[in-house]
């Protein structure tokens, strides 16, 4: 899979999210505010399995922990673990995988 490849399908992901967001929202305006907007998360989950196995990602978690977690986005490799590697663009994401991973 190429970077703009990677890329546009991450950003798809972000937007779609935004959007369901964007529709809880609104239909919290509209009702008693108990609502729950999940449609097509299945079809999120399976673009993530897709991208997985397209780049041969052995952490099958890596991806929903960069699009979901609110943590900085470092991650620490190697034995001792003291150096970081940074992950906080999808560019920096797409370049961690398609170094430790996509080979």
């Amino acid at each position: 899979m190429t970077k703009e490849q990677f890329i546009k399908r991450i950003s798809l992901i972000q937007n779609f999210h935004s959007e369901q967001d964007t529709l809880s929202v609104l239909i919290d305006k509209i009702t008693d505010g108990n609502n729950i907007v999940n449609f097509g998360d299945y079809l999120i989950f399976e673009i993530i399995d897709m991208i997985n196995e397209d780049m041969k990602i052995e952490d099958k978690e890596l991806i929903s922990w960069w699009l979901y977690e609110d943590v900085d986005k470092v991650i620490y490799d190697g034995e001792y673990r003291e150096i970081g590697i940074n992950v906080k663009t999808v560019e920096q994401l797409y370049d961690y995988i398609n170094t430790n991973y996509n080979k």
